[in-house]
């Protein structure tokens, strides 16, 4: 995603935010069950407590994490993981505190493939973080290299062959969520957050969002923002029922967008990008938030469903010139 939106975007620069502290990935949200109140409002789960591609992870300011694991949990808290190497990683960290890979192998007698895949699956159920985000495309490369038959000695000297000592950064579990955060203020930090990452808020634009926070709570925020002046409320996006509220500087740039020639710009997004909102804010069928698909957009217009990224393989269009 951020290749496709960043210019001259270099891997490093997610690390040395990561390392700075200033930026902390993991997986904030949990599996919870649907809210009656609000029963669409939860993006189906694809991540379950095994290793996996799909497991949703979030980037987040360290300053803004509790109060977002607050938000994103509620009151619920992650499962723990039964007897295995994922329990004995959890436990050790638990016990000592921020560890490198090698001293959890060390620490655990575990096989460095076991400590890679407790380690994942600790991640899959939102409890451990490192502090860089180079630990988890490591993980993410484990299996790869599980296969590749290369063996793995117990004990405490592995030689100039074992893993570099830090060179992923350090494991820890993650924080708790806030819990003695005032409700309004947590709300109102919500619908905030929300404003910044949309510029216009409505209901149905919540669906790819996964919050333990209802939409009336939120009206109730937004209203309190619109009195005192820092939002607007009213009717900015058509086809739309229920209340809508927008920062100033979003409803001026719809506006200016409204009024601008067509120029054919074609843009490619992955699927997994907040901005896939094909079939929730435009027309036709809907498409999985998956890494292996892509949207095409014309002018801001969907034209296409792409599969098999690597490849560009089967094209699938919508609606054609309907949307041209």
């Amino acid at each position: 995603m951020l290749p496709a939106r960043v210019e001259s975007y270099r891997s490093a620069w997610l690390d040395e935010l990561c390392l700075s502290g200033e930026v902390v990935w993991g997986r904030p949200s949990l599996r919870l069950p649907i809210d009656e109140a609000r029963p669409a409002a939860r993006v189906p789960d694809r991540g379950g407590a095994s290793p996996s591609r799909a497991t949703p992870i979030s980037l987040v300011g360290r300053e803004d994490l509790a109060w977002w694991l607050a938000a994103a949990r509620g009151e619920s808290r992650p499962e723990l993981p039964g007897p295995g190497p994922a329990r004995d990683v959890f436990d050790c960290l638990r016990e000592r505190g921020a560890l490198f890979q090698s001293e959890l192998i060390t620490a655990t007698g575990r096989l460095p493939v076991e400590v890679e895949t407790g380690l994942w699956e600790l991640v899959s159920r939102g409890l451990v973080a490192a502090d860089g985000f180079q630990s988890l495309r490591s993980l993410l490369g484990a299996r790869s290299r599980a296969s590749g038959g290369r063996g793995h000695r117990r004990g405490l000297r592995r030689g100039v062959r074992g893993r570099r000592l830090g060179a992923d950064g350090r494991w820890a579990l993650l924080p708790a969520g806030a819990c003695d955060v005032d409700r309004d203020e947590l709300v109102e930090a919500v619908a905030e957050q929300l404003l910044a990452r949309w510029g216009v808020v409505f209901r149905d634009l919540l669906l790819r969002e996964s919050l333990a926070v209802s939409w009336r709570e939120l009206l109730y925020a937004f209203r309190r923002l619109e009195a005192r002046g820092s939002i607007r409320g009213g009717r900015f996006v058509t086809g739309f029922s229920g209340e809508q509220y927008a920062l100033p500087g979003a409803v001026e740039a719809l506006r200016r967008t409204r009024r601008m020639e067509r120029s054919g710009q074609i843009v490619r997004l992955s699927a997994a990008d907040p901005l896939n909102l094909v079939g929730i804010l435009t027309p036709g069928p809907r498409v999985p938030a998956v890494r292996t698909r892509e949207v095409v957009y014309c002018d801001g217009l969907p034209l296409a469903s792409e599969q098999n990224v690597g490849d560009r393989a089967a094209e699938v269009p919508w609606g054609g010139s309907h949307f041209a």
